[in-house]
């Protein structure tokens, strides 16, 4: 049975993902406010059709957060957040490397001004769904190819846009198309970037 303040959280994975075979089981794990206990498995075998429909878990008042975790071909982590800690002590950070996770900087599509947001830890090179090799060069100035789909299997345009900002809140709705930046000295037209 559930305790009073205990609350709800549904995860669900994000639609990019659903076609692959490369992550198809999931791990989730909640971190405890004060450290103590231990960190709780929530769930294991989580299938990738599951998260696609969404699935819910009660998670207890002193998780606070988490990670969800691939247990597929792709072995990659993410945090997740939940409810902030309320009274008991507070929390002595502690310094744990964490697993790189997505920074969604905002492009600017040459020509017409229109935004989109991408992260900086996916793309798709020839339809196919990768992961930048150094995210770290999307840097405001400079100008990168994408396309305004979410998905590797939708029909793909090419647009070209400078980057506005950087560790934007928004959600992605553009993924990149190209790893590499492009000549800034050369600039770009609305569906060419000038290499």
């Amino acid at each position: 049975m559930a305790a009073s303040n205990d609350y709800q959280v549904t995860f669900t994975l994000n639609g990019l993902y659903t076609g692959t075979t490369e992550a198809d089981n999931f791990t989730i794990v909640g971190k405890h406010c004060n450290g103590s206990p231990a960190d709780t498995i929530i769930a294991t075998g989580v299938t990738a059709s599951d998260l696609t429909t969404g699935v819910t878990y009660t998670i207890a008042a002193t998780i606070s957060g988490g990670t969800i975790t691939s247990t597929g071909d792709c072995t990659n982590s993410v945090p997740w957040a939940g409810l902030t800690c309320e009274g008991g002590e507070i929390p002595t950070p502690t310094a744990t490397p964490e697993p790189s996770s997505s920074s969604v900087f905002v492009v600017s599509r040459c020509n017409d001004d229109q935004l989109f947001y991408l992260a900086d830890d996916i793309s798709c090179i020839e339809g196919n769904l990768s992961t930048p090799p150094n995210p770290s060069i999307y840097i405001v100035g400079e100008y990168v190819q994408f396309t305004d789909g979410t998905s590797c299997n939708s029909e793909q345009t090419s647009y070209c846009g400078i980057i506005t900002a950087v560790n934007s809140v928004s959600e992605r709705n553009a993924v990149l198309i190209k790893h590499e930046l492009l000549n800034k000295s050369k600039g770009c037209t609305n569906t060419e970037c000038m290499e």
